[in-house]
């Protein structure tokens, strides 16, 4: 069938924060209004438990696995099957997994698909307004391989560095490391989840300060990808050092100010407070 519907023109840094870019749609809009009242219409009525992300998509993880997350320019292999979400009508397909660049594809697809790790299957619902055209989409794919070198890159050099300096860092199959420097049992965050925090970021080459916060509230899901992982492996009141890759940070474009492209981070957070919803 029509492999259509799944192109577009990349959106550059749609993975990041919104406190230190405001890259997305204008969720005030009404037509992007229109298409997340009726998103979330759709769902209640099918009884689809699906997480909403900060810019206003929608995803659920229908099979879980350990593998990495695609980023940015990653090469990633899929199979996939593209609906209107009016009529269930199927508008594109392939049945056979084929390889693609990330930041070649639709915007929605970009936001929604880091959440899930190579080897998942799962649907990501799209609001017109990153979905190329003038209708809300279903996207059903089994995300079958991820390459990212630059990930391997970023995480040998970061382990390297907690080899010389005896750090005893946790590992985690995304690629992030982190230390407990103070652990507080308190609530744990969810994607959908205000967090409030104290955080100090510095470029991990140089220790050189690139970003700092104190008592700052956002919602989880419109952080970068290495601390929307890492966050929910905090308890509330707890403080970690993270060590992010590159691909879990800024990426290939860097963030157009303080931090240059492929440029691993560490970042010290102390989170405060979390408010569910």
């Amino acid at each position: 069938m029509r492999a259509s519907w799944i192109f577009l023109i990349p959106i550059v840094g749609i993975l990041l924060s919104s406190c230190l870019n405001n890259s997305g749609a204008d969720q005030n809009t009404s037509p992007f209004t229109k298409d997340t009242i009726a998103i979330s219409s759709y769902l209640k009525q099918n009884n689809i438990g699906a997480t909403k992300l900060a810019l206003g998509v929608w995803f659920i993880v229908d099979s879980a696995t350990e593998g990495i997350r695609p980023t940015f320019n990653d090469s990633i292999k899929l199979k996939y099957t593209t609906r209107l979400m009016a009529d269930n009508s199927i508008i594109g397909q392939v049945i056979t997994p084929k390889h693609y660049v990330l930041d070649s594809l639709l915007g929605g697809i970009q936001i929604g698909l880091p959440q899930f790790q190579a080897g998942s299957k799962g649907r990501i619902f799209i609001p017109s307004f990153y979905g190329g055209g003038n209708a809300n989409l279903i996207f059903e794919f089994h995300l079958t391989d991820v390459k990212d070198y630059q990930l391997k890159l970023d995480v040998a050099a970061i382990d390297s560095y907690m080899s010389m300096h005896s750090i005893n860092a946790v590992s985690d199959i995304s690629g992030l490391r982190f230390t407990v420097d103070t652990l507080v049992t308190g609530g744990s965050v969810q994607l959908e989840d205000d967090v409030q925090i104290n955080y100090t970021a510095k470029n991990f080459s140089d220790g050189s300060v690139v970003d700092k916060g104190t008592s700052i509230s956002f919602q989880s899901s419109g952080l970068i990808l290495g601390l929307q992982i890492g966050l929910q492996k905090m308890p509330s009141g707890s403080t970690f050092t993270f060590y992010l890759p590159s691909s879990l940070a800024y990426g290939p474009y860097g963030n157009g100010r303080s931090i240059q492209p492929n440029t691993n981070l560490v970042f010290n957070v102390k989170l405060l407070k979390v408010t569910h919803h």
